[in-house]
């Protein structure tokens, strides 16, 4: 890493050629084609470049850094001062497993000196060195957001808790035993699986878009000035009355028209019944007996829509029983309606 006690300079490998680089990154080509379609200049591309030369190598080797420095387009320079400013790519050989503890105030008044001394003592290395047989490098870190179950501990850039990774209970505060667990662990998981698989550092990058306009590669097209789509109608709600059905939403002012839309299966297809101003907020339409519609409001300006309301769904129910004449006692039906003429 930037901050390793041995110096970068000392560990870089004699027989590494930038070719010889470039022959185990081919099959990143990929990738690496995918992260110039996102940028507007190829150097926006270099700490994604840099990611996976550490993917590739488990660390960051001076001739990958001149590597990803020509896939971006700037100085070595450049590229060198970058890795010099990120600590989390690791300039020397690192082992299977990184350990980091946190050293700032709020961890080191936890006792974080007294973790790092066991460990020093337990792995039989100081901070910044790797075990002889490859597979812990301990190293000290500032504040990794733990504070609250300091000290705060990572393996592998994941918050141990007191059996696995990122479950960390309220009262839980690694300790020398919770280390001791984890140290016995990762070591019977890699007696298991002599050798580790390749860690995506990428995230698993979707690949083959459009890109960024302009961009190396890039097919994407800049967007038309109002692309963005109008606000949509909101609160929809549809209520039955007999066969009678009231729509009603509310909307932004600045609607030219809104286009109320009915589905009767389901949302399958849909047709227009009215079209109405900005002002009305409502619309009415008809239900047969036992019939239930869905209904949906699409808000339009000049030149652009909205993309439809959430739906609303209205199933027929019987009228309203009419109110009881004024003056007659509670509970009092309506009177009947009056016959026919012969």
């Amino acid at each position: 890493m930037s901050a390793a006690a041995c110096n970068p300079a000392k560990a870089q490998p004699s027989d590494l050629t930038v070719d010889q680089v470039r022959a185990r990154m081919a099959p990143y080509q990929a990738r690496v084609d995918e992260l110039l379609r996102r940028y507007p200049v190829k150097r926006g591309a270099l700490l994604q470049a840099l990611w996976l030369v550490q993917e590739e190598f488990g660390w960051v080797p001076r001739v990958g850094i001149q590597w990803a420095a020509d896939v971006s387009g700037v100085s070595h320079v450049h590229a060198f001062g970058v890795v010099e400013f990120y600590t989390m790519y690791q300039q020397v050989p690192s082992g299977r497993h990184l350990i980091q503890v946190c050293q700032t105030m709020c961890c080191f008044l936890q006792g974080s000196e007294d973790l790092i001394g066991h460990l020093e003592k337990k792995l039989g290395i100081h901070c910044g060195e790797t075990t002889a047989d490859g597979l812990f490098t301990l190293v000290r870190v500032e504040c990794l957001a733990l504070c609250g179950t300091g000290p705060g501990v990572l393996i592998d850039d994941r918050a141990i808790g007191p059996t696995e990774y990122e479950q960390l209970p309220e009262d839980f505060h690694p300790d020398a035993s919770v280390l001791d667990r984890w140290l016995d662990r990762l070591r019977k998981e890699a007696g298991a699986t002599p050798k580790p698989a390749k860690r995506d550092e990428l995230g698993g990058i979707v690949l083959n878009t459009k890109g960024h306009p302009g961009a190396t590669g890039a097919s994407g097209a800049a967007q038309k000035p109002g692309y963005a789509p109008a606000p949509p109608a909101l609160k929809v709600a549809a209520v039955s009355n007999g066969d009678a059905v009231t729509v009603t939403w509310i909307n932004d002012g600045a609607c030219a028209k809104l286009v109320v839309e009915r589905s009767d299966d389901g949302g399958a297809t849909w047709r227009e019944i009215a079209s109405v101003g900005p002002k009305d907020q409502k619309t009415a339409d008809k239900l047969s007996e036992g019939q239930s519609a869905q209904y949906r409001v699409i808000a339009h300006e000049k030149d652009r829509a909205a993309k439809p309301s959430a739906v609303a769904t209205c199933t027929w129910k019987a009228p309203a029983p009419p109110p009881p004449p004024p003056g007659a006692p509670a509970g009092a039906a309506a009177p009947a309606p009056a016959p026919g003429k012969a």
